[in-house]
C-alpha cells in the first residue's frame, strides 16, 4: 500500500532580490512579459500538495523543495528526497511546463523506458486530465505505440528513483496561448485538482 506520496517542483523560483534562480526555463514574450517555469511549478504543485492533503492519514506528503523556496536544488538532491522512503509505499511525481518552439501546445507524462510500475500512475493522470483537456480543445501529446498514454525518457528524475515515478509536461510555457492558461487561477486550480483526481484514483486501486 502507498503511504508516502513526494511532490517535485520543478527548477526553481524567484529570490528574495526579485533573480530566477534557475539558468534558462523562462520565456520572454513580444509584449515583454516573461514566464519563469519554476514558478509556474510551484504554482500548480503547492495547489496539487493542499489537494492531496485532503486525503486521509494514511498517506504522508512529502515536497522536494517547497513552493515558496526559489532554490534550485539538485536533481539528485530530489532523488535521495524519495529515495529515503520505502520504494513499494512510495510515488514521485514532478511538475513540469514546457517549452520548444513558441508554438507547440499541449500535454504530456512520461515515465522511462519499457513496462513500468509508473506506467499505471501515468494513465491514471492523463485519464484525469483527458476530458479538462479536451473541453478547452488542448492538445494531448500522447505516445499511443505501446498501448498507453506516456511518452518514455530517460530524465534522472524518473531514472534514478526506486518507486513508480512520473514527470508532468502540463503545458508550454513559452506558448501565448498556454501561457495565459496558466496565469489564469481557475485553470490552475482545474488542473491541480485533475492531477490530484488521478493521484487518488491510483491510490483507490492499489489499495
Amino acid at each position: 500500500m502507498i503511504k508516502y506520496i513526494v511532490l517535485d517542483f520543478g527548477h526553481g523560483g524567484i529570490d528574495e532580490n526579485g533573480n530566477y534562480t534557475t539558468r534558462g526555463k523562462k520565456h520572454t514574450f513580444p509584449n515583454g512579459e516573461t514566464a519563469y517555469e519554476g514558478v509556474i511549478n510551484r504554482r500548480i504543485g503547492g495547489m496539487v500538495r493542499a489537494f492531496l492533503r485532503m486525503l486521509d492519514d494514511d498517506y504522508t506528503i512529502i515536497t522536494t523543495v517547497d513552493e515558496n523556496d526559489p532554490r534550485d536544488l539538485s536533481l539528485s538532491y530530489r532523488v535521495r528526497v524519495a529515495n529515503q522512503y520505502p520504494a513499494s509505499q512510495t510515488l514521485f511525481i514532478s511538475i513540469h511546463n514546457n517549452a520548444f518552439n513558441s508554438r507547440a501546445r499541449g500535454f504530456e507524462i512520461y515515465t522511462t523506458r519499457g513496462v513500468t510500475r509508473s506506467d499505471a500512475l501515468a494513465e491514471s493522470i492523463a485519464n484525469a486530465i483527458e476530458p479538462f483537456y479536451k473541453d478547452l480543445q488542448l492538445k494531448l501529446r500522447y505516445d499511443l505505440s505501446d498501448g498507453d498514454k506516456d511518452k518514455e525518457a530517460e530524465f534522472y528524475v524518473l531514472r534514478r528513483t526506486a518507486c513508480p515515478a512520473v514527470l508532468l509536461e502540463c503545458l508550454f510555457f513559452d506558448n501565448a496561448e498556454d501561457f495565459a492558461l496558466l496565469k489564469d487561477p481557475e485553470f490552475v486550480k482545474d488542473l491541480s485538482w485533475r492531477i490530484f483526481v488521478g493521484i487518488r484514483n491510483y491510490l483507490e486501486a492499489n489499495r
